[in-house]
C-alpha cells in the first residue's frame, strides 16, 4: 500500500507513518505556539486597556477631580466620609511614593475617600486658588464637611484616626 508524500522528499515516503506523525506533532506543536502567543498578546492588551486583576482589585473611593485647573474642593466632599484632597504631580518621587498608600487605605476603610489634584506645574491656576507650596500636600475634611488638617498637619490626623502611617 502507498503512502501519501507528506512533505514531498523521498525519505518520508521511505518511512511511511513516522514522518506523518512527525508533522501531526510539528503542526500540533505550532498550534499550540500560536494559541499560547495570541493568549498573551490578547491579554496584554486587556490589561492595557484597564482590564484583569489589578483594576478590578482597585476599589475604594479614589477620584481625579482636576488637572491643573482650579477646583471647589467643597463641591467634591464624600458625603459621609473622611475626605482626602491630594495635590501632586507626575513628577514628584514623593507623590508617586504616597499615592499607593491613599488608594490602599480608601481600599482599606469605606469611610475614607480620596480626591487627587494634578497640579502639573507651579504656573497651574490650581496652585494659586489653594496656595500650594510644596508637593505632595493634602487636605483633610471630615464627614460632616469641616476642615480637619493640611499639610503635615495631615499625617498626623490619619495616623490617630486610622492607624497607619503615610510615607
Amino acid at each position: 500500500m502507498d503512502q501519501p508524500v507528506v512533505n514531498g522528499s523521498e525519505a518520508a515516503l521511505e518511512s511511511g507513518r513516522p514522518a506523518a506523525r512527525r508533522v501531526r506533532l510539528d503542526m500540533a506543536l505550532l498550534a499550540a505556539v500560536v494559541l499560547v502567543a495570541g493568549a498573551a498578546l490578547g491579554y496584554s492588551v486587556f490589561r492595557a486597556a484597564g482590564g484583569g486583576s489589578a483594576a478590578m482589585e482597585q476599589q475604594g473611593d479614589v477620584a481625579q477631580i482636576s488637572d491643573g485647573e482650579a477646583v471647589d474642593l467643597k463641591a467634591h466632599l464624600a458625603p459621609g466620609k473622611y475626605t482626602i484632597f491630594d495635590f501632586y504631580a507626575d513628577w514628584c518621587p514623593p507623590c508617586r511614593a504616597l499615592a499607593p498608600e491613599l488608594q490602599k487605605l480608601a481600599e482599606r476603610d469605606s469611610r475614607v475617600a480620596i480626591r487627587t489634584i494634578d497640579v502639573v506645574d507651579w504656573a497651574s491656576p490650581v496652585v494659586a486658588q489653594h496656595g500650594i507650596e510644596g508637593l505632595p500636600h493634602m487636605i483633610l475634611y471630615d464627614p460632616s464637611g469641616s476642615r480637619l488638617a493640611e499639610g503635615s498637619d495631615v499625617y498626623l490626623a490619619v495616623s490617630r484616626l486610622f492607624q497607619t502611617d503615610l510615607p
